[in-house]
């Protein structure tokens, strides 16, 4: 096969496997409205400040709900209970020599990208790259800990590398967003 097809095959893969993750927005955008329902209930007799902190803040809150939401459903909630067993601890095990096997590895960097993009400017600790990068870590691996713990997936240790490493991309690209701005 020729580099262009490839990479045809690679995005096409990678494409047809981001529909799953998008059949879940709308549970994501069902907690999300929950959560800004409860803000609303919440600001009720608050300061004029903590109602100002409260609505700049909110939107971004909603976002990192949906976002949590389409990660635990695509993570855990998915898949049958027992129906995945075992642990890899070979690094890059995961790459393979199929392009399928290429576009799960690459799918994992993809689905931390908006953890170190929204969870910096919703919390202001995070605003540091050590400390995104290791709640972005401790996530990672909370989330393989869970599945090796429910079999709802293969405990693999490419996994939180290739998490973490998307967490650091998503907070470049919020440094780089901030600069701009």
């Amino acid at each position: 096969m020729t580099l262009w097809n490839n990479m045809n095959q690679l995005l096409g893969n990678i494409g047809r496997d981001l529909l799953e993750p998008a059949s879940y927005i709308p549970y994501g955008i069902l907690m999300g409205g929950f959560f800004i329902l409860l803000c609303i209930l919440w600001s009720r007799g608050r300061s004029q400040v903590d109602k100002a902190v409260l609505q700049k803040k909110k939107w971004i809150l909603f976002l990192c709900i949906v976002y949590s939401t389409v990660l635990l459903n695509l993570a855990l909630l998915s898949r049958e209970p027992g129906s995945r067993q075992g642990i890899e601890l070979g690094l890059f095990a995961t790459w393979g020599n199929t392009m399928t096997s290429h576009a799960y590895f690459i799918e994992n960097i993809l689905m931390f990208l908006p953890f170190g993009m929204l969870f910096p400017l919703a919390f202001h600790k995070l605003q540091k790259l050590q400390v995104c990068l290791m709640v972005g870590l401790l996530s990672s691996l909370f989330l393989e800990f869970l599945q090796l713990l429910t079999q709802r997936g293969f405990c693999q240790l490419d996994d939180v590398v290739t998490n973490t490493f998307g967490t650091v991309l998503g907070w470049c690209i919020y440094k780089i967003s901030r600069l701009k701005s």
